[in-house]
């Protein structure tokens, strides 16, 4: 479940948490991060965990629809990892 997002320019950092309204926060044994990382990956994206924290950093070059597509593949990264606990 995403808590809150952090953004720079196109840099951006998305919290993921155990509840969104009191963004309580998964135990760390968990590494939910890390296995939503893992599941983008399988789906063709490159991110980054810090802790609980996604990096999301497309390049500058970017287009409009394939950064549409990458984040569909955070979502469903993200869902994926979640629905396995």
């Amino acid at each position: 479940m995403r808590g809150g997002i952090r953004q720079l320019g196109l840099i951006s950092g998305i919290e993921l948490v155990k509840n969104k309204q009191t963004k309580e926060a998964f135990p760390n044994e968990l590494r939910i991060g890390y296995k939503a990382t893992l599941e983008m990956r399988k789906l063709g994206l490159l991110t980054r965990p810090l802790g609980d924290v996604l990096v999301f950093m497309p390049p500058l070059v970017v287009s409009e629809a394939e950064l549409k597509e990458m984040i569909t593949i955070v979502k469903k990264g993200i869902e994926l990892a979640v629905n396995d606990l």
